[in-house]
């Protein structure tokens, strides 16, 4: 997460100037070091990002999230820091052309707000209810073309295997997991 923008975010949203000064403060001059077989780095500073553990973190997030790109064809799945976007639909390329604009918007956001995201992680996959070898055509985000997977791995090990969940099935997975949807 992007501190600056952050504090940008919380004057937009009009937070009190003490709110904004505590957390200007708590964000700012962060350290860390690793240890590794008995062996301690140096120290660095924390360039981006909440500290871990925090009990501010979950509101920072939810804060900085909040004008995360919406668009009424689509689900936004958002957890820490995974994400899903999902859309039903019986015509596959009326959900491909939406998915493909809701990667356009987001990676619009996402370069306007310095947030990095692991294309490689990034993954596709589409649940039907026939099975079909009808090539898709080809997504792609931050300049990466998306393969269309068999499954894909989401939030503390849950897969989402292709046609193996029914929408309901999926959206109750996701609820029961206590996934945001915005």
């Amino acid at each position: 997460m992007w501190r600056k923008g952050l504090i940008v975010k919380l004057i937009k949203y009009q937070f009190p100037d003490y709110l904004i000064k505590i957390n200007r403060r708590f964000l700012s001059n962060r350290k860390f070091q690793v240890k590794t077989n008995q062996v301690l780095s140096t120290v660095s500073n924390i360039q981006a990002g909440t500290p871990h553990g925090s009990s501010l973190r979950p509101s920072l997030y939810n804060i900085f999230n909040s004008d995360f790109r919406r668009n009424d064809k689509v689900t936004n799945c958002l957890f820490v820091n995974d994400s899903a976007i999902l859309t039903p639909g019986s015509n596959i390329r009326f959900i491909i052309k939406t998915i493909q604009a809701q990667l356009d918007s987001i990676e619009y956001w996402c370069t306007k707000w310095r947030l990095a995201i692991n294309a490689d992680k990034t993954k596709a996959i589409l649940f039907r209810k026939e099975n079909s070898s009808k090539v898709l055509r080809t997504l792609s985000f931050m300049e990466e073309d998306l393969t269309w997977e068999n499954q894909v791995k989401y939030i503390f090990g849950l897969y989402l295997i292709l046609n193996s969940l029914s929408e309901n099935m999926l959206n109750r997975t996701l609820i029961n997991f206590g996934i945001k949807s915005i």
